[in-house]
């Protein structure tokens, strides 16, 4: 754990960020990633994601791949509501390839990143501002960090949401996601075209806390 710890810091301190919302952050040390672990716990144990996913440490939700990955959170109050991360490319590849091979993406030369564990601690139905500024926190660090192709696996009936954005296409149905209880949709995002939709709803002034 210290490792994965000192990884993630030492990562995330070299990303380019840019961002002017007192709400949204990127983590950069070991308190906050501690939050973000537990806050992952916390959801994945309710909604039954933790079969797949499953703690290292009874309570604390991380893996290897937060060793290279863009760990975003969200706070309010001092509290830690919502977290996601972008995970790099890397040798040991993206979680995704065991369902949907990307091979063919890096042969072409794109630049991809894996969207994963997000988890926000109050379940609310439609755009919660978790939601809004963690997305809007993927698409500046894909943006700034020259990021080709944004993966991510959600649930058929989120799609017909995130086709809004722009640059968001369909491309593969998996039935059996390992332990999930729910089929998942592979899906990509180009964030050099998102839409006016987007630029409205995720990148206009959001309200704060």
């Amino acid at each position: 754990m210290v490792q994965i710890i000192s990884s993630a810091i030492a990562f995330n301190k070299k990303l380019i960020w840019e961002n002017n919302s007192k709400n949204l952050y990127l983590a950069t040390t070991t308190r906050e990633l501690i939050e973000i672990f537990r806050l992952r716990s916390e959801v994945y144990t309710k909604i039954k994601y933790d079969n797949e996913f499953p703690d290292m440490i009874k309570g604390l939700n991380f893996d290897t791949y937060d060793e290279n990955s863009a760990i975003l959170y969200t706070k309010v109050n001092d509290i830690v509501t919502g977290t996601c991360r972008v995970i790099f490319d890397s040798d040991k590849k993206l979680p995704i390839d065991t369902h949907f091979p990307l091979d063919y993406l890096r042969a072409e030369g794109k630049s991809i990143v894996e969207i994963s564990r997000l988890s926000v601690k109050h379940d609310r139905v439609g755009l919660n501002q978790e939601f809004k500024w963690l997305t809007k926190g993927v698409y500046l660090i894909t943006l700034k960090n020259s990021i080709t192709k944004t993966i991510s696996a959600i649930k058929d009936e989120h799609f017909k949401l995130y086709s809004k954005f722009g640059g968001f296409t369909f491309a593969k149905k998996i039935n059996i996601y390992g332990k999930l209880p729910n089929p998942l949709i592979i899906t990509f995002w180009d964030t050099l075209k998102i839409s006016n939709f987007f630029k409205k709803a995720f990148l206009g002034e959001l309200k704060t806390a």
